[in-house]
């Protein structure tokens, strides 16, 4: 049966049609909300290019999934996913990129616990895992945390990973590139403060080659300059001054020896790691605060 009433969660998915390893992406995340012992949730999706495909594949499902035609919606990613959000009519908006998926089916539960205990927040972000295509493993976890640079240096990781509240929600700004996922946290903070952390949900995102960063890896001289007008673009936009250059190369170290640091914990107790992480956190948490 499929609810009337307004959901407590609605799951926003964008979703480009690129080949059928993108189609079988987007059920592998749609079958990881299915499968959520929590029930009280809808399925937004918004496509820019297999609108009907979509609309007949999903006619006889038993979830609450809408297929949203975004094939006049123009521009990068920000548009469809922006699509999807102003359809969403649950209580929290949850965004999940079509070939990312939750790890396991207590997600919403766990998101909906912390929720209860924490009323005043507008958002929050979860944990994230990674998927390699190739060899098939889960590794390299990331536990996230806002700082205030997070326009420069990203510690919180992909969109997939927060849950915003569903009152005259922030968009994404259709002027932004690379760093469309950072302007829109920092976006957030400006609105709201920061963040509540999930710490019990995992959000796994594919590693594969039709990522957009991995189809312009050898396009490093376009790059550097368009991010650089990125970056000039959104100092304007919220008056934020550029962190020194040899600070920035520190944090990046920094947190590229903390991630490194972290999967090897990750593979040395995997099997404990949720628990090994409630220590983590009060690691991550006592530097920010």
């Amino acid at each position: 049966m499929k609810s009337e009433k307004s959901p407590f969660f609605s799951i926003a998915i964008p979703f480009y049609y690129k080949d059928e390893i993108s189609f079988n992406q987007l059920l592998r995340c749609v079958n990881s909300v299915e499968t959520q012992t929590f029930r009280d949730f809808e399925i937004i999706i918004s496509t820019q290019n297999v609108f009907l495909r979509l609309k007949e594949y999903f006619l006889n499902s038993d979830s609450n999934i809408k297929i949203i035609d975004a094939e006049l919606i123009g521009g990068f990613i920000q548009g469809n996913i922006n699509n999807a959000i102003k359809y969403c009519s649950g209580k929290w908006i949850k965004i999940l990129f079509s070939d990312d998926f939750f790890k396991d089916p207590f997600s919403l539960e766990n998101l909906l616990f912390e929720l209860k205990k924490n009323p005043s927040f507008n958002w929050g972000i979860a944990n994230s895992l990674h998927f390699d295509a190739k060899s098939s493993k889960i590794s390299r976890p990331i536990i996230p945390y806002f700082q205030k640079n997070i326009l420069e240096i990203n510690t919180i990781g992909s969109p997939s990973t927060i849950l915003i509240k569903n009152n005259a929600p922030i968009l994404f700004d259709e002027k932004t590139w690379m760093r469309l996922d950072t302007d829109y946290y920092y976006s957030l903070y400006k609105k709201y403060g920061k963040p509540i952390y999930f710490k019990d949900v995992f959000i796994v995102n594919e590693i594969h080659n039709n990522q957009f960063s991995s189809l312009l890896r050898n396009q490093r001289k376009l790059i550097s300059t368009k991010l650089n007008q990125e970056i000039n673009y959104l100092c304007k936009k919220y008056q934020y001054k550029k962190i020194h250059i040899v600070n920035y190369f520190i944090c990046k170290l920094f947190i590229k020896i903390e991630r490194y640091l972290l999967n090897i914990i990750y593979y040395l107790f995997m099997k404990k790691f949720m628990y090994i992480i409630k220590f983590l956190e009060i690691y991550f948490y006592s530097r920010i605060r």
